[in-house]
């Protein structure tokens, strides 16, 4: 039969011939016309179809591919039984159908008249078969992609030492999805097999992430020397309470990390989300500069604690933040404010040697201490109060709160800018000094906290107590004329006692209780020394 096709088809070239090259070429590749025996996606194109116009052929084209398109797919993660299962169209884009169509017309009336001769006897036998193309839609791969990703992603878990029970906490690995590398596995599986029915499953295989600290490795540790360690102190009575468990909560998490020689390590990572799904609590916590109840309020503590230590270990502090008011329980300049995510303390051992954090709560205090095999440093803090600004009162009128009567809802507290000065002495083995020191300048701003009372309305503010002098002072230096709410109608009267200084509350026309969570102001917070020098 080809025989015969090549033989009618010599006969009729060589008879157009003796016509002209043009009418040769008109009567064996009219135009346009779709040669006889071409596929597409495996299947001929039927006479009728050829011979049809463009929509036909579109719709011809369309028909063929539309099967395939509606099985589904499964995007699976092997180990960890996560999987999306979606129809295989919802991650491609749409058939182009038109360049098909294009193409079929072109083949034939292309290059030199031998040429196309050659197509035409190849498209006969069915030789010619154009594929289905499809385009992926990368936005839908990546997005199942990511999916999968936040259910595989996990740290690894570093060993720890139990340092009470002389026992090791054992490392974990990681699991991690590579994003780019699942989506070009995808796409390219569909590129590929979306023909193939038995094709509809699509493996993206997670990597293992060894931890950096192993058991192993934890062994081998010298821990004989303390380094540096802070203590602070905390309350456990009345509502006190919960916080005092998130202290505990927290330092237990910190309790027996081990920072590898140049390890960088953050505090949100260890101790984790602030949730009581993470053993937290509801205490009292400052946000947006107001005292109010949040699961995990003491926390704070612990990281500055955890931060005073790694201060007099001679650490790289790398990320840390002040808080919005010197804090009751740590001098200023020394305490470190987290709020899981976004806050975090980071620190990195800049040693050669391992070192491990042990927390002990024993009472009313927490003590971070940090071990390792020598105390490689001396280190001294030296804090200067560089500015102080006063406060200010805010009245807020509430109907519930009785003429005559007054809730104070939060404490004034002067702001300050303080200057820090770290000094690292490198010492000897023998506890002597070597080289020359290294000496670190700092500032931290801590705003005044605002003096709130909720007061019935219409209440008259010079039936408040009493501000202090110098606030008083400061504000109408600052606003040029004292404010109606910085002093009272009445005088102290003797009541603030010979020497004050004049942070105590004289007896006031209103009656006044604290509200929950108002604290008698201690420390830094009332009247903090100029110039403040800790060695260690």
């Amino acid at each position: 039969m080809t025989t015969l096709l090549r033989a009618g088809l010599v006969l009729a070239l060589t008879g157009a011939l003796a016509g002209g090259a043009a009418v040769a070429e008109r009567s064996l590749f009219p135009r346009g016309r779709i040669l006889p025996g071409l596929k597409v996606g495996g299947a001929t194109v039927p006479d009728d179809v050829a011979a049809s116009n463009d929509d036909v052929l579109r719709a011809w084209i369309e028909s063929r591919e539309a099967p395939f398109l509606e099985r589904s797919v499964t995007v699976h993660v092997p180990g960890k039984e996560l999987s999306r299962t979606v129809p295989l169209k919802s991650l491609v884009a749409p058939l182009d159908a038109t360049t098909i169509v294009r193409r079929l017309r072109e083949l034939g009336h292309e290059d030199e008249l031998s040429e196309r001769f050659d197509t035409a006897l190849r498209a006969r036998r069915g030789e010619i078969d154009l594929p289905l193309g499809i385009a992926v839609d990368v936005a839908a791969i990546e997005k199942i992609v990511a999916e999968l990703k936040e259910g595989v992603d996990e740290p690894p878990t570093d060993a720890k030492l139990d340092l009470a029970a002389h026992t090791t906490f054992p490392d974990v690995p990681g699991h991690y999805l590579d994003f780019d590398g699942g989506v070009v596995t995808v796409a390219s599986f569909i590129e590929s097999r979306w023909l193939d029915d038995a094709a509809t499953t699509i493996d993206v295989a997670p990597l293992t992430v060894s931890a950096r600290v192993t058991a192993e490795s934890l062994r081998k540790l010298d821990i004989t020397t303390v380094v540096a360690s802070f203590e602070t102190h905390f309350g456990r009575g009345g509502d006190q309470a919960p916080r005092a468990t998130n202290i505990e909560n927290a330092a237990k998490k910190l309790d027996g990390l081990v920072l590898e020689p140049q390890q960088l390590i953050s505090f949100n990572g260890v101790v984790g989300e602030r949730s009581e799904a993470n053993g937290f609590k509801m205490a009292w916590e400052i946000f947006k500069g107001e005292m109010r109840p949040g699961v995990g309020g003491g926390t704070c503590q612990v990281a500055s604690t955890f931060h005073a230590a790694a201060f007099f270990g001679g650490l790289d502090v790398l990320e840390r933040l002040p808080h919005s008011r010197p804090s009751a329980y740590i001098p200023m300049g020394l305490d470190s404010t987290v709020v899981y995510p976004a806050v975090d303390l980071k620190v990195k051992n800049p040693y050669s040697f391992p070192l491990v954090v042990h927390t002990i709560v024993t009472g009313n205090t927490l003590r971070v201490e940090l071990l390792g095999k020598e105390k490689p440093v001396s280190v001294a803090f030296d804090r200067d109060t560089v500015a102080v600004l006063p406060y200010e009162r805010r009245l807020d009128e509430e109907s519930f709160v009785k003429p005559g009567k007054a809730i104070k809802k939060q404490g004034g507290i002067r702001g300050y800018r303080i200057k820090r000065v770290r000094t690292i002495t490198p010492l000897t083995l023998a506890g002597g000094t070597v080289g020359e020191p290294r000496i670190e300048e700092t500032f931290d701003f801590y705003p005044p906290t605002t003096e709130i009372y909720v007061v019935a309305p219409g209440t008259d503010p010079t039936e408040l107590p009493t501000m202090p002098q110098d606030v008083i002072e400061a504000l109408a230096k600052k606003k040029g004329e004292v404010p109606e709410y910085a002093t009272a109608a009445i005088a102290c009267a003797g009541e603030c006692g010979s020497g004050s200084t004049g942070d105590e509350e004289p007896k006031a026309k209103v009656e006044v209780q604290n509200g929950a969570g108002v604290h008698a102001l201690t420390g830094d917070q009332v009247a903090p020394m100029p110039k403040v020098i800790i060695k260690q």
